[in-house]
């Protein structure tokens, strides 16, 4: 109880959190304006009680601030789901939008993130990538459309990546497609706040084009400096995914500590007993802001930077802090200003594995003393990383369904490397600012540290490649419940406090759990009926059958299939070679499943086919697509159009 004394911002953060979750899932909106004023009413009444009742009545202000935070949760999250809620026409008309991001280059086009005039909300903007390169937009451009303004589309697969809930959390509203010739670039551009920071991050990434990297070695400084990965290739992800360094990949607290340090050693200059030295950790301060700004502020440096601030604020008034406090405190602020942070995967890894290095490391170390200076420094890092992997591990599991094995060697070779890397980045920003002064000695002082640069990439690499190739270096399918994540967490901590404590209870709390989750497991898979699932996967064709514990899988099928499947017959069609088959009587199809650029005529499948149902699938053409749907419509049989309308589930009972 002592120390829930010292962290007053949890008990802040429980009744916003559960209105911002409540807001979201359940839509109280006019429930929270009733819940803000009877807080306030609360509030208000409980500064009338009577001095002789305070004592007895304590809880009255408790309880009115629960409901105004509360409310506060909901209506934050109503001013963000206003700003991405998708309310466009449904037609062709012109709009005003400003460019506020960086491109991004796609396979098949050019996507800019922008804001439309008068309404603010923002949408992402396709164009073709053969459009006129010598107009080509820049952050801040402001510029005319005519177009259709759509909302964003999932693919609804089982288990699969949300895009269109992923856009909505991200604040954007829809999406168009502009063709060549319907827009046209405005002499205005917008000079705002933020858009300064996206330009100076555009000038930074052109640097680094400038440096004569290769794809990779470019990709890994944009990202590891700036955030930035438009430019990372999807196996150097996966390669990072797997050994479970991908954290690296984005600024987090890592990054951020590391910069300060460095940020602090270019005042160091000032004398430590001069009257200036208490501007030291404020100028440094700053300045970390500074390149936070530059980055696009990413939760997970915001929630570093607003900690570093915290401690150094109190530094300087000498005051005592308590981390967990600030980080409550760190995780209040940012839900403020965007509620929609609760559902960023970032927010919630950073904020998991800060929590659970708060938690574990005073305590472990505490306990185990390392005096060989060599020795402590490979122990403290092995140590924050297994803290960090232990908070992270459930949310791991729910969102990627996978286990990296060899992360806390690849984490204790990686991370040296990458403090190298930013160490590194001072010498390179020197020796650039010095060739502009002086032309003829640039190639000559960038050579070294570049170099030094790409050989600490590629030993990066090396190691990364080298440990996702080894046997089991990835646990995969371990998919869980959402409900899971909340019982594995328990097991965590109850099998840590039983370590630390030696008390039975903490292991009796770890076991039960842990005996949920396999009953919760167990109970998911005797229930699970048999099943067949069409997945919606663009120009592929993917079909998956399960049988009790067994499981079949069909992807694009180079021929014409027939399954039977508990009674239920099920027709992959892919060409016309039925057409030789003759019959005195139709044949009985329960599913006719059309796939690939089938040219087929359903008259004719009519004529030799009694279909109860037609599945077209998500690799069939737009032509043929829209061919199908009008015959379908025209013979009256059902339909189901896995483009449209995602993945396809049929139930065998």
């Amino acid at each position: 109880m002592e120390k829930l004394h010292r962290i007053p911002f949890l008990r802040l953060l429980i009744p916003l959190v559960a209105g911002i979750i409540c807001q979201y899932y359940l839509d109280v909106n006019k429930l929270c304006i009733i819940l803000l004023f009877l807080g306030l009413g609360i509030i208000s009444f409980s500064y009338f009680v009577p001095v002789h009742k305070q004592y007895n009545l304590r809880w009255m202000f408790g309880c009115g601030a629960f409901l105004l935070l509360f409310s506060l949760g909901c209506l934050s999250t109503i001013i963000r789901q206003n700003e991405s809620a998708f309310n466009f026409p449904g037609i062709h008309q012109n709009y005003e939008a400003v460019v506020i991001d960086i491109p991004q280059d796609k396979p098949n086009s050019i996507a800019y993130k922008v804001e439309l005039k008068n309404t603010n909300k923002k949408i992402v903007c396709y164009f073709p990538k053969d459009y006129n390169s010598d107009t080509a937009l820049s952050p801040g451009d402001r510029f005319i459309f005519f177009s259709e303004i759509e909302p964003f589309k999932s693919l609804n697969n089982p288990d699969g990546f949300d895009y269109s809930r992923y856009m909505y959390n991200k604040g954007y509203a829809g999406y168009t497609f502009i063709r060549d010739g319907n827009w046209e670039s405005l002499d205005r551009t917008s000079s705002g706040f933020l858009i300064q920071g996206i330009k100076l991050r555009q000038e930074i990434l052109d640097f680094y084009h400038s440096l004569d990297l290769t794809p990779d070695e470019y990709a890994l400084l944009s990202a590891i400096t700036l955030g930035y990965k438009d430019a990372l290739s999807d196996d150097v992800k996966e390669s990072f995914r797997a050994t479970g360094t991908a954290h690296i990949l984005a600024v987090s607290g890592m990054h951020i500590g590391i910069i300060y340090l460095v940020i602090l050693s270019l005042f160091g200059f000032i004398p430590r007993y001069s009257r200036w030295y208490r501007l030291k950790p404020l100028l440094s301060i700053l300045m970390l802001w500074l390149y936070v700004f530059i980055i696009g502020f990413p939760p997970s440096a915001v929630r570093a930077s607003w900690m570093l601030t915290a401690f150094c604020i109190a530094l300087l008034i000498n005051k005592k802090t308590y981390s967990l406090n600030i980080l409550f405190a760190t995780a209040f602020l940012m839900l403020i200003w965007n509620p929609f942070n609760l559902f960023d995967l970032g927010f919630q890894l950073s904020f998991s594995a800060v929590l659970s290095m708060l938690i574990l490391l005073p305590v472990v170390n505490k306990r185990i003393k390392v005096k060989n200076k060599f020795t402590r420094y490979f122990y403290n890092l092995l140590l924050v990383s297994l803290s960090a992997q232990i908070g992270t591990f459930p949310l791991t599991l729910y969102y990627f369904g996978t286990f990296p094995t060899y992360f806390f060697i690849t984490n204790l070779l990686i991370i040296p490397l990458i403090a190298l890397i930013i160490y590194l980045m001072p010498f390179i920003i020197i020796a650039s600012l010095a060739g502009t002064f002086i032309p003829s000695l640039y190639p000559y002082l960038i050579y070294l540290p570049v170099e030094c640069y790409k050989i600490i990439v590629t030993v990066i690499l090396h190691i990364i490649r080298f440990f996702e190739s080894l046997p089991f270096a990835q646990l995969q399918n371990l998919t869980i419940s959402s409900g899971s994540i909340l019982l594995i967490w328990i097991a965590l901590a109850g099998i840590i406090w039983f370590v630390i404590r030696k008390k039975p209870k903490p292991l009796i709390v770890a076991l039960s759990s842990i005996l949920l989750i396999i009953g919760i497991n167990l109970y998911t898979r005797i229930g699970q009926k048999d099943s067949l699932i069409v997945y919606n996967k663009p120009q592929n064709t993917y079909i998956r059958y399960f049988a009790g514990y067994k499981k079949q899988e069909i992807e694009n099928p180079p021929k014409n299939e027939l399954l039977h499947l508990n009674g239920v017959s099920y027709l992959i069609l892919r060409d016309d070679k039925w057409k030789t088959k003759t019959s005195a009587n139709k044949f009985n199809v329960d599913y006719l499943h059309l796939c690939a650029n089938n040219g087929v005529s359903l008259y004719s499948l009519h004529e030799k086919f009694n279909i109860k149902k037609i599945v077209l699938d998500s690799s069939l053409s737009n032509r043929n697509l829209k061919r199908f749907v009008s015959e379908c419509e025209k013979l009256r049989i059902p339909y189901y159009d896995v483009k449209e309308n995602g993945a396809l589930r049929i139930f065998f009972y």
